[in-house]
């Protein structure tokens, strides 16, 4: 059975973007080509821009250059619109691939249309019907906020990892979360949070409190700190996860942990 795992939180700057790309990639290099699927329903299109180049994500529109807007349009086939990504081979992981449903700056103008339109929460899980069961875990990257987009991605996905930076303001604002995610329970009663990761931990007070804090309110959800680390953030400039551009970096060695726990979820 495919599993579909929306990574959301309302607040931005907490690493959705860089754990979806991980999450899906390092996924990808365990289970062959073919088997993950990210999901860009972020307007800010930043994992298009790492995987498939800023241009696809920000550049000019082309007839031929179909994204997620035009699937949530209904405009498109999701299996049209599928880029196929190759992961470079290093020491540790040998070469593979890993598909992408790509999105664009324009998706931000699609907001108010299916704020509006009958069941448009509905229709990314009505569009990928289709193609969710030829993958084994499909990612979807949400944007920072809880709007349509968000819903979207909640209605179709079972499962929600929850990053969270280190601070007081997080903690706040998962509560917000948490009942929207209970409040679309009501229309996908399969849907539940796998995991609250903590992301850009360093050794200070503030990132240990955070985790304690979390692991108070969340128990046995808390799933493996991310660290803070130049090796994760320089990934993303070359293009790449942090398995292609720095497989033996504590940074790549977090994500695997987070990863292997999330397989053991599942």
């Amino acid at each position: 059975m495919t599993r579909a795992i929306a990574v959301a939180n309302q607040k931005g700057g907490v690493g959705k973007t860089t754990s979806s790309i991980n999450f899906a990639c390092g996924w990808a290099r365990g289970l062959g080509p073919g088997r993950v699927l990210l999901v860009d329903i972020d307007p800010q299109a930043n994992a298009t821009a790492v995987l498939l180049g800023l241009e696809s994500a920000a550049g000019p529109r082309h007839s031929e250059s179909l994204t997620i807007r035009e699937v949530l349009r209904e405009e498109a086939d999701p299996a049209d619109v599928i880029q196929n990504v190759d992961l470079q081979a290093t020491d540790a992981y040998a070469e593979t691939t890993v598909d992408v449903l790509p999105s664009h700056l324009e998706l931000a103008t699609i907001e108010t249309e299916l704020s509006v339109a009958f069941r448009g929460e509905y229709r990314l899980k009505k569009a990928m019907d289709g193609v969710a069961r030829e993958y084994d875990v499909i990612i979807v990257d949400c944007p920072p906020s809880l709007g349509i987009l968000t819903l979207n991605a909640l209605v179709f996905c079972q499962e929600v990892v929850i990053p969270v930076d280190p601070g007081v303001f997080p903690l706040i604002g998962l509560n917000l979360l948490r009942g929207t995610i209970e409040q679309v329970r009501e229309a996908n009663p399969r849907l539940h949070i796998s995991g609250v990761m903590p992301t850009m931990s360093m050794n200070t007070v503030i990132s240990r409190e955070t985790v304690e804090q979390l692991g108070d309110h969340f128990g046995d959800l808390l799933l493996p700190e991310i660290p803070r680390r130049v090796a994760i953030e320089e990934s993303h400039v070359n293009g790449i996860d942090v398995f292609g551009s720095a497989p033996g970096s504590d940074g790549a060695q977090a994500y695997a942990r987070v990863i292997e726990e999330l397989r053991n979820r599942g």
